[in-house]
């Protein structure tokens, strides 16, 4: 990477800056459920019946896989998913109260997320050094990503959100990354991605010409892994 060149960072959100029990691979439906839970009991103080399922999470994640397979090849929006789930649960819901269980959603699901302290130190290193600082997020819904920045007091850490939600493709297309430069009217060689993600962050990113840096936190840097790998984010503030 050009140093000279390099004066924009496009970093990851959850599991990179942000953690949440989900980012754990033994639990990832915990949050989730919890929070659908939460919606259930709200729809049953209003005097709906909700239908009783072992697993809300697996009900939520199979229409999203469902919508996914069936459906045009774009990101999905978690408002049309919880629309799908309040049918499901036996709940005909009309667009007030679609919009009710969206806002208490984001609600309940951004509480979840926290950015550890060693994080927020680095973010404002890497602005003390000049660097334009994007956060890169793979959501069905841009309100979440707020609402998470907002919570931690960390809206100010970063120059501009872009989410999937926002650009309307998913975070595993090359065209995602493609997107962000023309938006940001800058070269490639201009920007640099990290991420926790050889899926969704490294492959996509290096096919639109980004330089990446791999977040391998889960498999602590095998050989295997992209280069250059890390395994802390303070390590940023010597590659950067």
């Amino acid at each position: 990477m050009d140093k000279i060149k390099l004066r924009t960072i496009s970093i990851d959100s959850a599991c990179t800056i942000f953690w949440e029990p989900g980012c754990d691979p033994k639990v990832p439906w915990i949050p989730v459920e919890k929070v659908l839970r939460e919606i259930n009991n709200f729809l049953n103080s209003l005097g709906y019946n909700v239908k009783e399922y072992s697993s809300y999470w697996s009900l939520y994640q199979s229409l999203w896989e469902d919508l996914w397979k069936r459906g045009p090849q774009r990101e999905l929006w978690h408002r049309y998913v919880l629309a799908k789930y309040l049918y499901k649960i036996g709940v005909k819901a009309d667009h007030k109260l679609l919009d009710r269980v969206y806002e208490l959603f984001i609600e309940l699901r951004a509480k979840w997320f926290t950015m550890p302290s060693n994080h927020r130190w680095v973010l404002k290193q890497l602005k003390g050094k000049g660097y334009k600082i994007i956060l890169t997020t793979g959501t069905g819904a841009h309100d979440l990503v707020l609402k998470i920045l907002e919570l931690n007091d960390a809206t100010h850490l970063f120059d501009f959100v872009f989410s999937t939600q926002l650009v309307g493709i998913p975070k595993n297309d090359p065209r995602f990354y493609m997107e962000l430069l023309d938006l940001l009217d800058i070269d490639s060689d201009m920007i640099i991605h990290i991420g926790d993600s050889i899926r969704y962050d490294i492959d996509p990113a290096s096919k639109a010409g980004l330089p990446t840096i791999y977040y391998g936190w889960r498999s602590q840097c095998r050989a295997t892994d992209p280069q250059p790998c890390i395994k802390d984010l303070s390590e940023l503030i010597y590659l950067l």
